[in-house]
């Protein structure tokens, strides 16, 4: 194979690999234009709501199990099933204190039944994920991705004039069903001499993973976590639309960067830095594009207004993600991941004294600055510090 031949292959993974992460992004975006136009705000909002918590719950189950079964995988290729499923089985017992926790949480009653069964869907697919970037199944995941929203979109029209908060998370349960049949048909059936095993080892060595994971989670999603205490259904519900479209900025900003990534694991520093330098300016381009292509969204078909003040926010918080993954990465080939946790963790306990007066008392606009305070902190002091201490 030439060298024209493999960087259109990995270009090719890339793009699949990017197509399927942004799917996922797409089918919430989707849902919730559907469920506003054809329903109403109230109704997205209170389902954004409930969205924001079992998230959360999903992150502690995930327990880091995807970075440390890569890594495993790995070192054993020829162990891949038997250390998948190990480690799902270990996993599932953190199910048994989010059950008791969802039961008792006031934010869940009248619907905890379903929001079990739903976490436990999305708990058992997202487990597939890591099989299918090992065995780079992205073709797989676009089109279980494409199932999931047809099933969805297709119940959602069928039971339109009777939806409700309960019914609208039973369709989505079903949906997560069809996604889990296709996963489970196309991997599982190929097991063989698989050995059923339970240890709490296997959360020990996912525990350097998840923490990270949990720390960077809870950073970025601060806003969130405060905004479904302070907004009323709908600001939260046009709030959670804005922040899908920055999620689309920043896989967009991923996309364009991971190219590159290469050279940075063998690049002496100077280079590095130029590049750095390189994509912060390209970043003010990047944003401008972007803030653009999100007020056309947002304006025209969502329906829903922001001042210029809260675009400029949109505007500030997009232009230093193309520096910041370039940073992230410039620490993983240093091996210096463990000061990235720490970094997050001063930056967390920041954001978690600023964003409660932030968002009481400007809603949206405290809610973006927030956000902006975040990533620009986060940017600077990754720069600085490298720059003193690690760079020739």
């Amino acid at each position: 194979m030439n060298l024209k031949e493999k960087l259109y292959q990995r270009l090719k993974t890339v793009t699949l690999y990017s197509a399927g992460q942004m799917l996922s992004v797409f089918s919430v975006l989707l849902l919730s234009l559907f469920i506003i136009k054809f329903h109403s705000v109230t109704l997205w909002g209170s389902y954004a709501e409930l969205l924001i918590w079992t998230n959360f719950f999903l992150i502690f189950l995930s327990f880091g199990s995807y970075g440390s079964l890569l890594k495993s995988f790995s070192s054993t290729p020829s162990k891949v099933n038997q250390l998948w499923v190990n480690n799902l089985l270990t996993r599932s017992i953190l199910l048994i204190p989010s059950i008791i926790l969802i039961t008792y949480i006031p934010l869940f009653n009248d619907v905890e039944v379903w929001v079990i069964l739903l976490i436990l869907f999305q708990f058992l697919t997202q487990s597939f994920k890591v099989l299918v970037v090992f065995h780079r199944e992205f073709k797989l995941s676009i089109f279980a991705e494409i199932t999931f929203n047809l099933v969805l979109l297709g119940l959602l029209v069928f039971k339109i004039t009777t939806l409700d908060l309960n019914l609208l998370i039973q369709i989505i349960c079903l949906a997560y069903f069809f996604k889990l049949i296709i996963y489970s048909t196309f991997f599982i059936i190929g097991f063989s001499n698989i050995h059923y095993s339970f240890s709490l080892k296997e959360l020990s060595i996912s525990l350097p993973f998840f923490i990270p994971m949990l720390v960077g989670t809870v950073q970025i999603k601060m806003d969130m976590y405060y905004g479904s205490h302070f907004f009323d259904t709908v600001t939260l519900s046009k709030y959670q639309i804005l922040i899908n479209f920055l999620m689309l900025a920043q896989m967009g900003s991923s996309f364009i960067v991971t190219p590159f990534i290469r050279i940075f694991y063998r690049s002496k520093d100077t280079l590095i830095q130029t590049i750095q330098n390189q994509f912060f300016y390209y970043g003010w381009a990047f944003s401008l594009v972007a803030v653009g292509i999100i007020y056309l969204m947002v304006n025209f078909i969502y329906g829903f207004e922001f001042n210029w003040y809260q675009y400029l926010l949109v505007f500030l918080f997009i232009v230093p993600l193309l520096l910041h993954i370039t940073l992230i990465n410039e620490y993983y080939k240093k091996n210096l991941q463990y000061k990235v946790v720490v970094f997050a963790s001063i930056i967390v306990f920041i954001q978690l004294f600023l964003g409660y007066f932030l968002i009481m008392n400007f809603e949206i606009t405290g809610a973006l600055s927030l956000k902006v305070i975040g990533q620009w902190l986060t940017v600077l002091i990754l720069w600085v510090w490298m720059k003193r201490n690690n760079r020739g």
